[in-house]
């Protein structure tokens, strides 16, 4: 129900998910121009001699248990160890810079959804951004210091995981260990998805806000939305590799906003699930209580 409800919550709503393009396209391109400005004195810094391929060939070979010579990239590391860590910083700089943006206008989806969901009114996003701005701007730094770290112990650890798995047991170790790792993600969206919908719905300031999400956890509500967050993340996991180089990155850029406004979808109809209160879906009127 929470799935096939939030697949057309964001259907019809696909007007926010052209604004939200918009957005995510902007943020995009000014990431990509701060990676590149990151990168380039690290590839200026590569010797001629290095042949990146075949070392690219020899990691994967080692990730799958067939074997690795090594050579000129370790070299490389050891003499450029002090560029290189700094640039990680600048890595690592950079992708919390990315997640305060989707962090952000995460607020202002949800709270044009909550509007569209119980009363069938279209706010307007850039409405919808001005009035949550105080709160999306509060919430992003604390979510992305809360949530930012969880997920690059779990990407850095499922990385160890996968090199283990592969090489004890080959490519299916590695599906397996991206399955583990996509399945921890999904249940750390899921345990922190009802801040969002309980701040909006219940018209909460920040500080209460922060409160009721640590004090009132609900564990009711990850259950209702796990299933919905994991089926997601495999489906646009997959519809991104499989067209990634066929579309030139045509496609992931509209799948990925669209996934944006789904996993809004989904934490909003799971809130307003739990709490058994009806909603719209464009002129259906939907009663959780239905299912019961």
């Amino acid at each position: 129900m929470n799935l096939r409800h939030s697949l057309s919550l964001t259907v019809s709503n696909a007007g926010l998910i052209l604004k939200v393009l918009i957005y995510t396209t902007v943020l995009l391109l000014v990431g990509f121009a701060l990676f590149s400005a990151i990168t380039e004195p690290i590839i200026e810094a590569v010797d001629s001699d290095v042949d990146l391929l075949a070392e690219l060939e020899d990691d994967v070979a080692a990730l799958f248990g067939i074997g690795h010579r090594g050579g000129s990239i370790d070299r490389f590391v050891s003499e450029n160890i002090d560029s290189l860590t700094r640039a990680a910083i600048l890595y690592v700089l950079l992708y919390v810079f990315l997640r305060l943006g989707v962090s952000f206008a995460t607020v202002p989806v949800s709270f044009y959804l909550y509007n569209k969901m119980s009363a069938n009114f279209n706010c307007g996003f850039i409405n919808a951004t001005v009035s949550t701005g105080g709160k999306a701007a509060l919430l992003a730094l604390t979510y992305t210091a809360v949530t930012a770290p969880t997920d690059l112990a779990i990407l850095i650890g499922g990385g160890f995981f996968a090199n283990w798995l592969g090489g004890a047991i080959g490519v299916a170790g590695v599906a397996i260990a991206i399955l583990v790792i996509i399945a921890l993600i999904a249940f750390r969206m899921s345990l922190t998805a009802r801040w969002i919908p309980e701040m909006i719905a219940d018209n909460l300031t920040f500080k209460k806000s922060v409160r009721a999400f640590f004090y009132r956890f609900d564990w009711a509500y990850v259950k209702e939305i796990y299933p919905s967050v994991l089926f997601m993340l495999i489906f646009v996991g997959g519809a991104v590799v499989v067209t990634a180089v066929e579309t030139l990155g045509i496609v992931p850029i509209v799948v990925l906003p669209s996934a944006f406004v789904t996993y809004s979808a989904i934490a909003m109809t799971g809130y307003f699930n739990v709490a058994k209160r009806k909603y719209y879906i464009d002129e259906r009127v939907i009663d959780p209580r239905d299912r019961f």
